[in-house]
């Protein structure tokens, strides 16, 4: 008996020993409730940007919003700041005897329910105005009426946009608001937006989304009547000039227009329409002269050979013999070409 109870520890050990080991061969060590530690990630690779994608190379948003623009409309001084960071600012220039005149103002007769903005810079280029300050006669002038006095826009001299060729391709969209003061005389084929440059061969600017003239203009002016879009892309030995009546433009209504260009493919959007999709011996935008700069709100034509418009300064980029009257709210270029989906068109106005 005492043998026994000397030996009891023992084999109670030896069988508690055995169940222990049975269980983690089994898998069912004992559970432990400490706190378990945190698992490590490994560093996270930064994302990198698209080399193919479209780059922002200028923004210019002409609305009343802090930030966006210098100076101040009361007086005229305005000038839009460069919202890609680049610097390629815009500037007041004027035209004639428009020193005397008020031409910039803000628009904000605007429906919330078509477009995401509320205001835009209005300019009063109108014939009307310019000839209450304007001493030239009609006959001076082959083009205008005889008024060719106002403002427009361009970008500063030294902007990097002035010197970039677009070898890669482009794009160029704008939202602008037609007058009904537009005057079939004076207003007609003025640019909207516009590289400097004339070409003596071509007549033309290198680039130019412009206005056309229109029909059923019996009373001179735009009024209730339609007008239709100009797309120019010139160079040395060809010229692309198209007249795209397709898509009728009245005033007072909001349009979008997006020019696109890749691989000598042109094509050109009106309010989301595809108006022109054309192969072309176009691969660049024509912008050989670094001191020739884009601008806002102008119409020019090579100075020889427009002489008898002999109020207006016979200048190396292109005598002014358009202005434009209506309003612009938004500018933006890229290097390349971008899709519709991804234009000011989808993300500034309201979907139907």
């Amino acid at each position: 008996m005492k043998i026994y109870e000397k030996r009891l520890p023992a084999l109670i050990a030896l069988l508690l020993a055995a169940t222990l080991s049975l269980s983690a061969f089994c898998g069912c060590a004992p559970k432990n409730d400490g706190p378990a530690e945190e698992a490590t990630e490994g560093p996270t690779a930064e994302p990198t940007e698209d080399p193919n994608a479209p780059k922002l190379l200028a923004h210019w948003k002409l609305q009343n919003q802090e930030g966006c623009f210098t100076g101040s409309v009361d007086d005229d001084q305005i000038g839009f700041k460069d919202l890609s960071g680049n610097g390629n600012d815009l500037i007041m220039k004027t035209v004639g005897n428009g020193d005397q005149l008020d031409i910039f103002s803000w628009d904000t007769d605007i429906d919330a329910s078509e477009v995401r903005f509320t205001s835009a810079l209005k300019m009063d280029n109108t014939k009307a105005k310019a000839k209450t300050v304007d001493p030239y006669k009609a006959s001076q002038t082959s083009y205008t009426g005889g008024y060719t006095s106002g403002k427009f826009l361009e970008t500063v001299k030294g902007a990097p946009l002035n010197s970039f060729e677009f070898t890669g391709g482009a794009s160029v969209e704008v939202i602008f608001k037609l007058s009904p003061e537009l005057d079939n005389d004076y207003n007609r084929y003025t640019g909207i937006f516009s590289r400097q440059g004339v070409l003596e061969d071509q007549n033309e600017p290198p680039f130019s989304i412009a206005l056309s003239e229109w029909v059923n203009d019996d009373s001179g002016t735009l009024g209730a009547n339609e007008t239709w879009i100009q797309l120019l892309l010139t160079d040395d030995y060809t010229s692309l000039n198209r007249e795209l009546d397709e898509v009728m433009l009245p005033a007072g209504v909001w349009h979008h227009a997006l020019f696109t260009l890749q691989e000598g493919k042109v094509r050109l959007y009106m309010d989301g329409k595809l108006l022109l999709d054309e192969r072309t011996g176009f691969y660049d935008i024509f912008c050989t002269n670094p001191d020739y700069s884009w601008e806002v709100g102008v119409g020019r034509k090579f100075g020889g050979g427009h002489a008898s418009d002999s109020k207006n300064e016979d200048a190396a980029e292109g005598m002014i013999r358009r202005l434009f009257a209506g309003s612009v709210a938004e500018i933006r270029v890229f290097d390349k070409a971008i899709e519709l989906n991804d234009s000011l068109y989808a993300a500034e106005f309201v979907k139907k």
